[in-house]
């Protein structure tokens, strides 16, 4: 716990039954990185049954109605034991930036999709990275153009998680020529909709079991039923964007737990010297830095949590300094655990070099640093500008 986040019984709760649920998959987390390939749908099914699908969403579309921080401590307390990212996954896909995007739309796409997404039966991926534009969040170049009761979608999207393996896919796009976000809005796609195709994209060290690929639009006709904004309400986009944020944070924090937890184990049991290398001071006083910086990154993803307005929507500020520090210290504490392994620690037979990789590739997730340090200067000085782009 926390100081300053005094978890109520029912969170409490939470967090023991997400801890079980993890354990119950470490062994699995494993064997999906080996093979890359995961039962996400099984996977998804074990969360069904722990309650732990649709956290933030409203009662009135099958969701749970519990708060941001709850889906904090689900996450984060999943990660921890299970040992993998793939454990919260389908709490992401039933909570996290795609389907809250689509809460933000009218009733009518509301009640077409929410109930079978936030049931897990639908994966709602978010699609907004361009190959072109990684970074740059609002020089989109995915189109829309609205064809009497359609509009026709045509671009590419990159690095899209569960490529190929989603049903939809809240996609952001450029509506019309006006510069920057004020051009930008979202639809939902499905992905057996003619002329929408998806490609393997590059292998990853971590973040292994479930496909991270390119999407592709070559005049994909949309109902217009299924717009969820239109041109010029991209701040309202990223309020829901701030959940993928405030996942990365939670993750962060139940990697660097799982790191210290292997860590703690292993300097208790492995002996050096006639003695067990937990009593050399070198070896605790790493421990105690690992946790300093794990009770730091938890005050500051609780924080994040406890921000979102209505328990939904996490505040811009709150998330983003929740990730920067959380991708920052996540790597410090792997990176200090395998060192604690010795050479053990870069074989497979000990999972600390797994939870690095994961931790390595996740640092830009949601966001790379120096963009979120961007994010942080403008909300610092909101008098300058920090232009990124030439011109």
């Amino acid at each position: 716990m926390a100081a300053g986040f005094s978890l109520t019984p029912d969170q409490l709760d939470l967090q023991q039954r997400a801890l079980a649920v993890g354990r119950e998959l470490r062994e699995d987390g494993a064997e999906w990185d080996r093979v890359d390939l995961a039962p996400y749908r099984q996977v998804c099914e074990r969360m069904r049954e722990a309650g732990l699908l649709g956290i933030t969403m409203p009662t009135e579309y099958g969701g749970r109605g519990e708060t941001a921080l709850d889906y904090v401590v689900a996450v984060s307390s999943l990660i921890r034991t299970a040992q993998t990212w793939i454990a919260p996954e389908p709490l992401f896909c039933t909570t996290g930036p795609g389907v809250s995007m689509i809460l933000l739309g009218d009733e009518p796409v509301r009640r077409k999709y929410l109930p079978e997404i936030v049931a897990g039966h639908l994966g709602c991926a978010i699609a907004l990275t361009e190959p072109n534009h990684g970074s740059d969040l609002t020089y989109l170049e995915t189109t829309a153009h609205r064809d009497g009761d359609h509009y026709v979608i045509n671009g590419s999207k990159s690095y899209i998680t569960g490529s190929g393996v989603n049903e939809l896919y809240a996609t952001f796009v450029r509506f019309d020529d006006i510069p920057g976000g004020r051009g930008v809005g979202a639809l939902v796609v499905e992905a057996d909709t003619p002329g929408f195709t998806t490609t393997k994209g590059p292998e990853f060290i971590g973040d292994r079991g479930i496909p991270h690929g390119d999407l592709h639009f070559d005049d994909v006709r949309v109902p217009a039923e299924n717009l969820i904004v239109g041109a010029g309400q991209f701040a309202r986009l990223m309020s829901a964007f701030n959940m993928e944020r405030l996942h990365n944070a939670s993750l962060c924090l139940g990697l660097a737990e799982a790191a210290y937890d292997e860590a703690a184990t292993f300097v208790q049991n492995r002996q050096s010297f006639g003695r067990d290398i937990i009593e050399f001071q070198s070896v605790y006083h790493s421990l105690a830095e690992m946790w300093v910086k794990i009770e730091a990154q938890r005050l500051l993803a609780y924080r994040a949590g406890a921000s979102a307005e209505g328990g939904r929507f996490p505040q811009a500020h709150d998330v983003t300094v929740a990730k920067l520090h959380g991708s920052k210290i996540m790597t410090e504490v792997t990176m200090a655990s395998l060192e604690l392994h010795g050479g053990y620690g870069v074989t497979t037979d000990y999972p600390i070099q797994r939870i690095h990789r994961d931790a390595i590739t996740s640092v830009v997730a949601g966001g790379a640093p120096a963009v979120l340090k961007n994010s942080i200067a403008a909300m610092l000085f909101p008098d300058r500008r920090f232009p990124q782009t030439k011109g």
